[in-house]
């Protein structure tokens, strides 16, 4: 029998004696993930926040923020997969246990299909998925090469959620605005996921807005009437668009999608 090696996105080594067959996800994204690498049949577990149809009855393992550790290892799982927010907590608690867990941290799209790779390497379907994946790359640069050639890029504002979150500099969102042919309103922000407050939207006033779209998110027609927003060049013109926030928010492979839909709606711009 042949080990599997490879590193997760935190350059942490995993080898396996064979391709994972029960496997445990902690996060949406690495759901998503796993799915699009046809490992939905491998799937005994994931977090209660994984709310895709095709999860069926598969058993969930406690919140995003608060895995249940003993519902996982009960599970038996031969790999575990998790995000950035479990690197420091979920991750090495599962480990010392025993349990091998690839985390997923991408910074940028390309970041993404390389941490996909990575993972069906390790799940043994890399060959299954190699023109997938192919897909994938070819996707994002063809978008690259079509926005290169923009001499205007107007200024996006991602809302993640109605108190400010968005993407700053090192973020996926980031990547994500910049490779659609936009700049980042974020991406002047000292830290990767910064709060901003609604008078800092108003003093960079960006082109655009876009809204991750969720059931607890704002609306377009909500945005007009926070306190002097109706003054934004955005809401003026009307650029003001949501988008699911699975396309936006989860750094899975609807990333893809929302990086063609946004290059899509700054078409305006050229």
């Amino acid at each position: 029998m042949t080990a599997r090696f490879t590193v997760d996105d935190l350059a942490r080594p995993l080898a396996l004696d064979r391709g994972a067959r029960r496997i445990v996800s902690l996060a949406p994204a690495c759901t998503e993930c796993l799915i699009a690498l046809g490992a939905l049949d491998r799937l005994v577990g994931v977090e209660e926040h994984s709310d895709l149809p095709e999860l069926g009855q598969v058993p969930r393992v406690g919140g995003f923020k608060h895995v249940d550790l003993d519902a996982v290892v009960a599970l038996a799982p031969d790999l575990v997969v998790a995000a950035s927010l479990h690197a420091l907590t979920s991750a090495p608690a599962l480990a010392s246990r025993g349990v091998p867990v690839f985390v997923m941290r991408p910074h940028t799209l390309n970041d993404l299909v390389h941490g996909m790779a990575r993972l069906a390497a390790i799940i043994g379907s890399a060959a299954a998925n190699a023109d997938y994946l192919t897909r994938c790359r070819a996707r994002i640069a063809a978008v690259v090469e079509r926005t290169l050639r923009r001499r205007v890029r107007p200024l996006v504002y991602l809302e993640l959620s109605p108190d400010g979150y968005t993407g700053g500099p090192q973020s996926f969102v980031d990547d994500l605005i910049t490779k659609a042919g936009g700049v980042n309103l974020g991406g002047h922000a000292r830290v990767e996921w910064p709060r901003l407050d609604f008078a800092t939207v108003l003093r960079f006033d960006p082109d655009v807005i876009v809204i991750a779209a969720w059931p607890g998110s704002a609306t377009p027609a909500d945005l007009g009437t926070r306190e002097g927003w109706d003054r934004l060049t955005a809401v003026k013109s009307g650029r003001v668009w949501a988008i699911p926030a699975g396309q936006v928010k989860r750094p899975g492979p609807g990333l893809i999608d929302g990086l063609e839909q946004i290059e899509a709606l700054l078409t305006a711009f050229e």
